[in-house]
């Protein structure tokens, strides 16, 4: 995502990545060294992201968009809530009792953290993303204060009674990231 970003030219077309990580906890620029777990059996890995320490694992899809916002003639502010509504809708298809919470940022299920938000946000465009925990272990959260909040536990569509796969939700995300930003 880096190197794309650093790389970019006032050519190139952008992107968004879909995927799904191996194990591994990642850290953002706000993470305090109380939050990331001494004896994981997991690698760590710090990034340049905005958010604190996250897991991500089999199960969870993860949404890397990579953008020009000068070429599109967006604001950060505006780029981020169209990311953010675009996920929403689709995993509302879902779930209907979702909502965004703005001071801890991610997509809740009442106390219960479903979607994670870690974006950056340079002069050549964007990346990171969110991480959507779908149908994953939930084991690997119970190691780590969630997004710095200790009273935050994960909770993934599978465990609220969605049984669709990965590839059917990553299809109804792209369809509605690609209604905002075409």
């Amino acid at each position: 995502m880096q190197e794309f970003t650093v790389q970019r030219t006032n050519h190139t077309s952008d992107q968004i990545w879909f995927l799904e990580h191996e194990p591994v906890y990642t850290y953002g620029i706000k993470t305090s060294k109380d939050d990331i777990p001494e004896n994981t059996q997991l690698p760590l890995l710090k990034s340049d992201r905005g958010g604190k320490i996250t897991f991500h694992g089999p199960g969870q899809l993860v949404v890397y968009p990579l953008l020009d916002l000068k070429r599109r003639s967006t604001k950060p502010r505006e780029f981020i809530s169209k990311f953010q509504d675009a996920i929403l809708i689709s995993l509302r298809d879902y779930q209907s009792n979702l909502t965004i919470n703005d001071d801890d940022p991610g997509i809740y299920h009442e106390n219960k953290k479903l979607v994670s938000f870690g974006l950056k946000i340079t002069k050549k465009g964007t990346y990171h993303g969110a991480s959507i925990n779908i149908s994953m272990d939930l084991a690997p959260w119970n190691e780590v204060t969630i997004c710095g909040n200790d009273q935050t536990k994960a909770i993934d569509l599978e465990k609220l009674g969605c049984n669709k796969s990965l590839n059917e939700i990553r299809e109804s995300i792209q369809k509605n990231l690609s209604k905002r930003f075409e």
